[in-house]
């Protein structure tokens, strides 16, 4: 099997005021433990235009993540601060950053583990606001209430032109998906969208500050710079598909020793997973093997980050282990079903060595003189024997099926001596390069 190209994967969580992101890039600051009275009134009001969906599909806002928050104090520490990301201090602060207003949560004195939670929950459930500050948190507790303040990284003009750009950006994508289309269309939609268009930035280094750019792990850097990281291409997807009806989170792991994200979304009631970063490839035949598949799937290769119930507060909080909030999980949903992924959907498939349905589909590819032709292995046959056999053993029965479909080519055949393949025996299908004379 020729091993596929899989793009170094790091990722930054957005919300700022979260612990070490990576082993690798210890720079935050040190988070004040107390407050200043606020002296910036009024705060400017940034106003996004709504977005326009489709119309023939009704947006899902994703709230997993605050319905798992076990604390009433974190839920209304989540709702208040989403009411004020929109607000913004037109002065800006000596890191830089442009403040937000202070939010107080009475009766309720949360840990510094338990709002880094509330708002990692945040981030989660609304991947739009990319703004927020990574290097800076305001965070006070008195033992009866609890402070809290974030920063934006943008002044409240930036963040206006920006949000409006971003929004420009999707509405020129809803504008190209006709209605009518089901999930897994919508799916393929906007995984194929975000692969042709965003460009994968391998030359991030977090620990290189000078030439550190905060977009490519955001929403607006997939979509308006075209440009991003696995973090990037995973919020894109996220509110893209939230834009188009269907229910989508974010998953925290690892993968090639990489912090990592990717997405689940729900289809029929049941939850799949999708890595749109993996399936970026330059072999257009690997485009769709991440795509809609089990967490069995998925979890060959890639780890899942523990939930925050299975961490300690001291490793919230950066102070221990390799987990903190930023790279830990809020909510994952259970992915058991691998009926439906992209080829066993989408492929021709191999039932038996009969192959009638397979010859059909490889005369319509070699009909428009196709680069690769791939097909699916149906779960009734073994896959390494079956290979050998179309193959490699006698009677590679491949090379007969090329035979058969060349009788039906007008004036040109397919060269059977020179028909390399490739395999990939996790999604089950099979690759053949073409090539005419």
């Amino acid at each position: 099997m020729k091993k596929l190209s899989v793009k170094k994967c790091v990722l930054l969580l957005t919300a700022a005021f979260l612990a070490v992101v990576l082993s690798a890039c210890d720079f935050l600051k040190a988070l004040p433990a107390y407050f200043t009275p606020e002296t910036v009134t009024p705060y400017l009001e940034v106003v996004p235009d709504d977005l326009t969906y489709s119309e023939g599909y009704e947006p899902v806002t994703s709230a997993y993540s605050f319905d798992m928050l076990p604390l009433e104090g974190e839920k209304q520490l989540y709702t208040k601060l989403l009411d004020v990301c929109y607000d913004l201090s037109p002065e800006k602060e000596d890191d830089g950053t442009y403040a937000m207003p202070q939010v107080k949560i009475e009766g309720y004195s949360l840990t510094d583990s338990q709002a880094r939670t509330a708002i990692k929950a945040l981030t989660d459930d609304h991947p739009e606001i990319f703004w927020l500050s990574r290097l800076t948190m305001g965070y006070y507790t008195d033992g009866e209430s609890t402070l809290i303040q974030l920063y934006s990284i943008y002044s409240p003009e930036e963040v206006d032109a920006r949000v409006n750009a971003l929004r420009t950006a999707v509405n020129e994508f809803y504008a190209t998906v006709p209605d009518g289309l089901s999930v897994f269309e919508r799916q393929v939609r906007v995984h194929d969208f975000l692969i042709d268009s965003v460009e994968y930035d391998s030359n991030v280094e977090l620990d290189d500050l000078d030439n550190y750019d905060p977009d490519v792990f955001t929403v607006y850097g997939a979509m308006v710079n075209h440009v991003a990281v696995c973090e990037g291409y995973a919020r894109a997807f996220q509110m893209l598909m939230n834009g188009l009806g269907v229910e989508c989170v974010g998953l925290m792991g690892q993968s090639q020793g990489e912090n990592h994200m990717w997405n689940a979304v729900k289809q029929d009631g049941l939850w799949y997973q999708t890595d749109v970063t993996w399936d970026d490839q330059e072999q257009p035949y690997a485009r769709h093997i991440y795509c809609n598949v089990s967490e069995d799937f998925m979890l060959q290769d890639h780890t899942l980050s523990p939930l925050f119930t299975d961490l300690s507060d001291s490793e919230i909080n950066g102070d221990g282990g390799i987990f903190d909030a930023s790279v830990m999980n809020i909510f994952v949903p259970q992915c058991t079903d691998d009926r439906h992924s992209y080829y066993a959907q989408k492929a021709p498939r191999l039932i038996d060595f009969e192959a009638e349905e397979l010859k059909s589909h490889l005369l319509t590819a070699a009909l428009s003189k196709e680069e690769y032709f791939v097909f699916y292995i149906d779960e009734g046959l073994d896959f390494d024997d079956t290979v050998s056999q179309l193959f490699a053993d006698y009677p590679q029965y491949f090379f007969g099926y090329l035979r058969d479909v060349d009788y039906s080519l007008p004036d040109y055949s397919i060269d059977s001596s020179n028909a390399s393949y490739f395999t990939d025996d996790k999604s089950r299908i099979v690759a053949v390069e073409l090539h005419y004379y």
